[in-house]
């Protein structure tokens, strides 16, 4: 019977996953991709390449060398890109992150650095206990302005 193109076509990339070589020039990219290497590309170019491109790459390179098999690694991609460009991604229209989650890395980071310091967070935790705080005394005195109005 003959073999289809497609049948072939699995048959070449089940003897990648078994290749040494491949697995070597998988090492390559990775390597190269988990690094900024200074080509001459425009700055359009650097940013595609850097941001879109290497990062599919990376994650390809990450995930086919741990199961050594190129149609889970692209799964595995596809999945990745998919959760961290839509799903989980704050300024994506298809994001599920409740609302009160995506600005509160924002509200915890004082300086705008990027980084949450331990400082940064106690300052937080004060702050938030002293709000809960206000919260309990302002409750207490709206009790209190009903009980002065019911008895009057």
């Amino acid at each position: 019977m003959k073999k289809g193109y497609f049948d072939h076509f699995h048959e070449r990339i089940l003897s990648l996953n078994d290749s040494k070589f491949f697995a070597g020039i998988i090492m390559i990219l990775l390597n190269i991709g988990s690094k900024f290497i200074t080509l001459r590309f425009s700055k359009s170019q650097e940013a595609y390449l850097k941001l879109i491109l290497s990062r599919q790459l990376l994650i390809f390179s990450i995930a086919w060398m741990g199961t050594r098999d190129i149609y889970m690694a692209l799964t595995i991609t596809a999945i990745f890109v998919i959760l961290a460009d839509f799903v989980l991604n704050e300024e994506s229209k298809f994001c599920i992150l409740p609302d009160k989650f995506k600005d509160f890395y924002k509200v915890l980071d004082a300086n705008n650095d990027g980084i949450l310091t331990d400082d940064e967070i106690n300052n937080s935790i004060k702050i938030l206990e002293k709000a809960k705080e206000m919260n309990g005394k302002q409750k207490t005195l709206n009790a209190y302005e009903k009980f002065h109005n019911l008895k009057n």
